[in-house]
């Protein structure tokens, strides 16, 4: 019976070690019975076997997870923000942290009638689709360099219609900065794990790329480097908003003061957590 499918899955999962062993079964089984796969359940639309095709595609999944595969990698798409985008090997995951960079970034140029936005480190686009879907009016360009990642980036603005325009382009290189000018704001989610952060790292995010994670030794590589390189880039009033690890906040804040900016604030997440600097170009 489904039911007792159900209870081997999520048994699996918990004896596997994973920490929210129901929410990830539901997720499971949401993929092979629908997102109301619950409600039947609970109300016996489900009392039957389980044909041998969604026994195997479940055990499939369950395979996977317990060899270490992220959840979001074997479903293939996650939520973030008010959207859902496709992710898989070779690009980083969306995270509910980054949703406080967004808003950051929203409040910024809401009130400006046709912002010119550029997203650096982009990966699954997900930070420029949202904000390009906040802002109807924007102009919205996207970076990122590696290849895997940059698929997901054009599969995900072919996905939701998006107008963002990306750039296969190394957000390190000045001649990838002289290629923009006027902008009224740049956003960017860069790595920022330090080598001891890389050390302990969870199962599950060993097999996020490693490029979309290590900031060099303490992190702060991507810091130190952009806001020098993109300060051309940008409007005289234009400004500049990072994501940052938990700890960083007053080391980002320094070396955008040292590097020229101004009204340098650290923004809070949903658990009270430094998540995010912004500054204004002097």
């Amino acid at each position: 019976m489904v039911s007792s499918l159900y209870n081997e899955i999520l048994s699996a999962l918990e004896s596997g070690g994973v920490e929210d062993a129901a929410f990830e079964s539901d997720v499971m089984f949401e993929e092979v019975f629908g997102k109301d796969f619950k409600l039947k359940l609970m109300t016996g639309q489900l009392e039957r076997a389980e044909t041998e095709a969604e026994a195997a595609r479940l055990r499939e999944m369950l395979r996977r997870r317990l060899s270490g595969e992220p959840l979001q990698y074997i479903v293939g798409r996650w939520d973030f923000y008010r959207g859902e985008f496709s992710v898989g090997e070779g690009v980083l995951i969306p995270r509910q942290d980054t949703e406080t960079l967004v808003e950051a970034a929203y409040g910024l140029v809401k009130d400006i009638k046709a912002p010119k936005i550029l997203d650096l480190c982009s990966g699954t686009g997900c930070i420029a689709i949202t904000l390009s879907e906040l802002l109807p009016g924007a102009e919205v360009h996207a970076v990122e360099l590696y290849d895997d990642a940059y698929s997901y980036l054009e599969k995900n603005i072919a996905e939701h219609h998006s107008p963002v325009i990306p750039h296969k382009l190394d957000a390190l290189s000045e001649e990838s900065a002289e290629l923009f000018s006027d902008l009224n704001l740049i956003t960017c989610n860069p790595p920022y794990l330090t080598s001891e952060d890389m050390q302990g790292l969870q199962t599950e995010v060993r097999h996020e790329p490693e490029t979309a994670l290590f900031g060099g030794d303490d992190g702060l590589d991507f810091y130190r480097a952009i806001p020098t390189l993109w300060k051309k880039s940008l409007r005289e009033d234009g400004y500049i908003a990072f994501e940052i690890g938990a700890t960083q906040g007053e080391a980002v804040k320094a070396i955008l003061e040292d590097s020229g900016y101004e009204d340098i604030r650290i923004i809070k997440d949903f658990c009270g957590k430094d998540r995010t600097v912004i500054a204004k170009i002097l």
